[in-house]
């Protein structure tokens, strides 16, 4: 038996090791933890990176989502509309805002977005749209600003999962207001924690983010606190390791694509469902997801008794999770979501696994195929 885990952070990070225990002793030597130069050196390779004019780093992904959202500052009854399948964070994001978030549902191909469905629940109170580039699939964003614009519809970009994936070969997070990034470790630009950060080309929303995320004011020199913020900021190790690792970002990317054409091949093979990438798209694979249309769960087990650890995202909708029954979405509100969520399989997909593992994954899903009869 091969054992397969899901990801090897290890094998992904051990190249940076040496140069991060340098700057980990730099820091000590010059006392220099918050906000400091690693900080400024970051903050300009992502703005070069993702060819935009203004970027902030902050505590999270989800620290990202609330500050972006509070520089529209939403109103009673005001509504932003998501999808439901992916994580939490988003929804969060919306209620923590003062907002209603509004699911709609997804397409069968790519699981991002269902535009008929969004136009649908636009409405008088519908002020915003989040738009998730799930497993670093872009969406048809040409549609989407088109819509946005003709109803004057706020555009916030998640690409926690789509690290410089590209649309009409412009990178995702310029076709909206703002757009944030996640840093979580296991994210194709992943920190050795926590991390995050908030990218626009706008100088109004820039500002008002920066002041809300810190404290309230305009720098730590500034007495006089403008409004009430918070405290959320990218500490200076993690933006030391991110400043050396995000250089070979697009080299990254480039492999995972090349990975996926692999895992694309297998799945024709066997007659698997794997996601489909939006036309004129460019994907960053953050994850390889597969459609198991009977039994998922049962052949997640069977995988893993073979050593092949597999994930689901995401096996709960969240207009089916507690936090939000108040919302009153019924079971079925959502069917494609719903379906999609009983049937994804998050295989092994990471950069360095050798192809021996990958032939092992795929001959023991069309064995356990098979044998099921799925």
């Amino acid at each position: 038996m091969i054992k397969v885990p899901f990801n090897e952070l290890k094998l992904i990070n051990k190249k940076y090791k040496k140069k991060f225990l340098y700057q980990v002793s730099d820091c000590i030597e010059k006392s220099n933890f918050i906000k400091g130069k690693y900080n400024r050196i970051l903050d300009e390779i992502i703005k070069k990176k993702f060819q935009i004019k203004h970027s902030l780093l902050v505590k999270s992904g989800t620290d990202a989502l609330i500050v972006a959202l509070r520089s529209f500052n939403f109103k009673k009854n005001d509504e932003v509309i998501t999808t439901a399948n992916t994580w939490i964070s988003s929804a969060y994001a919306i209620s923590l805002n003062g907002a209603t978030p509004v699911f709609v549902d997804i397409n069968q191909n790519n699981f991002q977005m269902d535009i008929d469905c969004f136009k649908k629940k636009i409405n008088k109170n519908t002020k915003a749209l989040i738009v998730t580039h799930l497993y670093g699939c872009p969406n048809d964003m040409n549609k989407i600003k088109k819509i946005c614009a003709k109803h004057k519809i706020k555009i916030i970009e998640d690409l926690a999962q789509a690290h410089l994936a590209k649309y009409n070969n412009k990178i995702v997070g310029n076709f909206g207001d703002v757009a944030i990034l996640s840093f979580y470790p296991s994210k194709n630009l992943g920190a050795l924690g926590d991390g995050g950060a908030i990218i626009t080309n706008s100088s109004v929303i820039y500002k008002k983010c920066k002041l809300f995320a810190n404290y309230g004011s305009n720098s730590f020199q500034d007495v006089d606190h403008k409004i009430i913020g918070i405290n959320s900021r990218l500490d200076e190790l993690q933006a030391a390791f991110l400043s050396e690792k995000i250089k070979n970002l697009e080299y990254e990317i480039k492999k995972r694509n090349q990975l996926a054409k692999i895992y694309n091949s297998y799945c024709k093979k066997i007659k698997i469902q794997n996601i489909k990438i939006t036309k004129n798209s460019i994907s960053s694979y953050h994850l390889y997801p597969v459609l198991i249309k009977r039994k998922r769960n049962f052949v997640k087990k069977l995988l893993k008794k073979r050593g092949i650890e597999c994930k689901i995202h995401y096996e709960k909708p969240i207009h089916l999770q507690t936090a939000f029954k108040d919302l009153n979405y019924k079971k079925n509100s959502l069917p494609i979501t719903e379906k999609i969520a009983n049937q994804t399989l998050s295989l092994p997909f990471y950069n360095g696994i050798s192809k021996n593992k990958i032939k092992y994954i795929f001959n023991n899903l069309e064995s356990i195929n098979k044998s099921l009869k799925l």
